[in-house]
């Protein structure tokens, strides 16, 4: 990793000057490798075949004696080899058998049955293995062999090699020499100008290029990065100008709490960029029932807002024909499904207060539990719920109905609360956020947002938020609130 950081710090004109003599050095490398493993293979085949000649010979040196005596024979071995030795072959040794009687050249003192036995064991081998190279020839009652010391050879090709290897290597540095001059003329010089230009640009936002003198293809990049730099700030100024618009009509949409006597209710928004895609409402749907909703449409952006404003529209006009919380998502999912495109999931809390009978009934779709809080400290997470929105389009919702007790507060969030991160990548969790209820149990629905603020706050620690962050409060004014008969209950408690 060191080592990639140093590189990638390295200015554009040395990582070139760098790669092109890398790569030629490989080259010459791989070549010189190449040529010298073929040169040895050439050598040794090349010594063979003349050991194979010299065997023949031999054989009819011996078949030419007038009286092939054993002393004869012995001799004549013994002046060849001494012969061979002095003048051309330090490593020679000569090996003839007649009539099943060995005959080994005595003149340079390698005669030995190992000698012989790892003639007759190399012969046949592979050539480049092996300590010896083993020419031989045989007819009728006679054979011959002829080896050589591997090593004596492959001495002979380095040297021969020595001069190749010199001028490839001055061939190499001179190419080297050549590329690396070109590269700074051509690439590096303009380049380092170029990059002399942009530093000028360091402190100040979209500057253009300017007094920069240089040759005819530096004048046509700058006029070019200057063009590019117009249009950029054009650019730029007309995206802020839309997202202000785009982020004010999100800031339309969001409910209006003054005309809800009997509730109270507080929010905390937060968008990870200039419009987010969570939605939340609270409507009256009569005189004393209420629905509150909150969704979570997966990303952030513009794509996700416009996804959360059509579902406040398909929230809308759900309640025109129920006020069933499952009836309302089983609705929502179908014109949602059909509506955004694959992958554009979303989930989805709804909540319905019937304050006057003393019971909420809910229904979720995928979304973190919405909670309830008791005046006492108790805080309850309503656990049932079904898939995301826009998985499958004929799911279907179901209703489930809980006791609400005096002063109770209803809590939802979206998972940019629970699931924010410090920077140690701590996440935020669910506990915490009950912590807080806890710990605020008789105060005001304000209060409690505040408490959330200021945790996240103090938890992120300046780290921004990488996903929308929405909580929703809402609390019963009413003093009294009726009890649900027997048969009714809480869900898991916290």
């Amino acid at each position: 990793m060191q080592i990639v950081k140093r590189w990638r710090g390295l200015p554009l004109s040395r990582q070139l000057l760098i790669s092109v003599n890398s790569v030629l050095s490989i080259f010459v490398g791989l070549f010189l490798i190449v040529n010298y493993q073929s040169r040895i293979r050439q050598q040794i085949e090349q010594k063979q075949v003349t050991l194979n000649e010299e065997a023949k010979t031999i054989y009819e040196s011996v078949q030419a004696l007038a009286d092939p005596s054993q002393g004869q024979i012995q001799s004549l071995i013994d002046n060849i080899c001494a012969w061979m030795n002095l003048e051309e072959s330090p490593g020679h040794h000569v090996v003839v058998e007649v009539d099943n009687v060995i005959y080994q050249a005595k003149s340079h003192g390698r005669s030995s049955p190992e000698m012989l036995h790892a003639i007759r064991l190399q012969r046949g081998e592979n050539l480049l293995s092996g300590s010896l190279v083993v020419g031989s020839f045989e007819r009728l009652n006679t054979k011959v062999y002829v080896s050589e010391r591997r090593s004596i050879i492959i001495s002979e090709a380095q040297g021969e090699l020595v001069f190749q290897i010199a001028a490839m290597l001055i061939a190499g540095l001179v190419a080297a020499w050549i590329v690396n001059r070109l590269l700074g003329r051509v690439v590096s010089r303009p380049i380092d100008q170029i990059v002399v230009a942009l530093h000028q640009m360091e402190g100040r936002e979209w500057q253009q290029i300017s007094n920069v003198q240089s040759c005819k293809e530096l004048s046509y990049l700058k006029e070019q990065i200057n063009l590019m730099i117009c249009s950029l700030n054009a650019a730029e100024l007309d995206r802020h100008v839309q997202m202000e618009k785009a982020r004010r009509i999100q800031e339309h949409l969001l409910p209006n709490y003054e005309p809800y006597k009997r509730l109270e209710v507080a929010h905390l928004y937060e968008p990870a960029e200039e419009v987010g895609g969570d939605y939340f409402d609270v409507l009256q749907l009569s005189q004393d029932c209420f629905l509150v909703c909150l969704a979570d449409v997966t990303g952030h952006g513009v794509p996700a807002a416009m996804a959360a404003t059509v579902m406040k529209a398909l929230v809308l006009e759900a309640v025109q024909t129920s006020i069933s919380p499952g009836e309302i998502l089983t609705r929502i999912n179908q014109r949602y499904s059909n509506m955004i495109i694959p992958g554009h999931f979303a989930t989805m809390a709804v909540l319905v207060l019937d304050l006057p009978n003393g019971k909420m009934t809910y229904a979720n779709a995928g979304h973190e539990p919405p909670l309830l809080c008791h005046r006492g400290g108790e805080v309850v997470r309503l656990m049932e719920g079904g898939i995301v929105l826009g998985v499958d389009e004929n799911a279907i919702y179901t209703d489930t109905t809980v006791c609400l007790k005096p002063q109770s507060k209803i809590v939802i969030a979206s998972d940019g609360v629970t699931e924010t991160f410090d920077p140690e990548e701590n996440q935020f969790g669910y506990h915490r956020l009950v912590d807080i209820l806890k710990s605020s149990a008789i105060a005001s629905a304000s209060t409690v947002v505040d408490g959330v603020r200021n945790s996240l706050i103090t938890f992120r620690r300046n780290r921004p938020p990488f996903d929308d962050t929405t909580l929703l409060v809402v609390a019963v004014r009413e003093p009294q609130i009726k009890e649900l008969k027997s048969g009714q209950s809480d869900q898991g408690k916290s």
